[in-house]
């Protein structure tokens, strides 16, 4: 009882309200729109017959759009000194996607669905981390990151929990687990008209719009770019998850109605990671933090790519998980870092762009190289990638120190 009291209470004490009702709103939307990622695949080869290959040309092309869309939203975000409005409209295009995938019949019909849905996770991402950046104190800032991280990672937990039970009970029918997914996606949208607020600064709203201008991302500072080359090899090892999914059901016979399990999996051990990891981030440092979650996601593609039955698939999962708690916080706390105040919104907007090209290139190469050659040899390729962000983190890690 009195380590729970005190860590309610730490949180309470160190964790403003705004970012709890951030945190929640992105839980909510999590169960949503982790119900279509992984269903979304398996609809697509499972009922309308597409390719592996083709599906992780899908992966790319929404990735990239969801990732592109944030430069744009955080710079506009920093040029109107405002949040709030892009979180309540990227969330509400996350809502309209739902039903629009359940009435999907094709292979375009299911890419408009998606590309509304990560249009719209692109267009709140950036202002959301910069509004987290706005209101967490420099002491509690990796906490403050780890904590919004966990509850994402719980409603995309949830989510996938979602999705075994509705397939469950109306016997495999998408079309109704995608119409019920956007239930939750449309509470998201209430907590932050009603709960998040913006943090004024009184002489800046009086003053001028901020001005659009190139020279900016030179004022990102050396440590930003020097941490974007990390970034670019962190996640051009970082392909699709939908690919274990892929794996364990075209492979190893697990059966469809249970592809969502492998998200429940993977996001349980990233919010059992990415609160504790963050927090020990501010003590610890980001940098020694983050080299551990890199060495978690090269053991994950070991693990897949040289699977032999469900059970490495499902120890490759776990150890995916945990590196996707590490890594995503650490990533977006470092930005956090790095960047100047005036430059929130463009910086994750940067961020998340170079994100968006390595995510993308590496879900269309594993959807290549999945096809040629199987899905282990993806993995395998992901696992010589992982290698590669240690080396240059091991390089880069004692000018990245905060």
């Amino acid at each position: 009882m009195r380590f729970g009291s005190g860590l309610f209470d730490s949180l309470r004490r160190d964790i403003p309200g705004v970012i709890w009702a951030v945190g929640f709103a992105s839980l909510l939307a999590n169960v949503s729109t982790s119900v279509v990622f992984a269903g979304s695949a398996l609809y697509l080869k499972t009922v309308l017959g597409v390719s592996i290959a083709t599906i992780g040309m899908l992966e790319a092309i929404v990735e990239a759009i969801a990732y592109g869309v944030r430069i744009f939203s955080g710079i506009l975000s920093d040029y109107f000194r405002k949040r709030k409005i892009f979180l309540i409209l990227g969330f509400s295009m996350i809502t309209i996607s739902k039903p629009i995938l359940a009435l999907s019949r094709s292979y375009g019909e299911v890419l408009l669905a998606r590309a509304t849905d990560r249009i719209g996770n692109g267009i709140q991402a950036s202002p959301r981390d910069a509004l987290l950046s706005d209101f967490a104190q420099k002491e509690h800032k990796g906490e403050c990151f780890g904590l919004r991280q966990s509850l994402a990672v719980i409603g995309s937990t949830l989510g996938g929990l979602f999705g075994i039970v509705v397939m469950q009970m109306t016997n495999n029918n998408f079309e109704i687990m995608f119409m019920l997914a956007g239930i939750p996606a449309i509470t998201a949208v209430c907590i932050l008209i009603l709960f998040v607020h913006e943090k004024l600064d009184p002489e800046k709203c009086r003053s001028e719009k901020r001005k659009i201008r190139i020279h900016d991302l030179k004022l990102l500072g050396k440590k930003f770019w020097m941490l974007m080359i990390i970034v670019i090899a962190t996640m051009s090892a970082r392909f699709s998850e939908v690919f274990i999914a892929l794996t364990a059901c075209g492979n190893f016979g697990m059966d469809i109605s249970y592809g969502t399990s492998i998200t429940i999996i993977y996001n349980l051990l990233s919010v059992f990671v990415s609160y504790p990891m963050g927090k020990l981030s501010d003590r610890m440092g980001r940098t020694t933090v983050l080299f551990i979650g890199i060495i978690f996601l090269a053991l994950a593609h070991l693990a897949i790519g040289f699977a032999q039955d469900l059970t490495m698939i499902f120890l490759g999962t776990i150890f995916w998980g945990i590196q996707r708690g590490i890594t995503e916080a650490m990533f977006a706390t470092l930005v956090s870092d790095y960047i100047p105040k005036d430059l929130r919104g463009t910086g994750f907007g940067t961020y998340y762009l170079i994100v968006s090209g390595s995510t993308a290139s590496a879900s269309a190469m594993a959807g290549i190289v999945s096809q040629s050659f199987g899905e282990g040899a993806a993995f395998l390729c992901g696992a010589c990638v992982s290698c590669l962000a240690l080396f240059l983190l091991m390089i880069f890690r004692r000018s990245l120190a905060v």
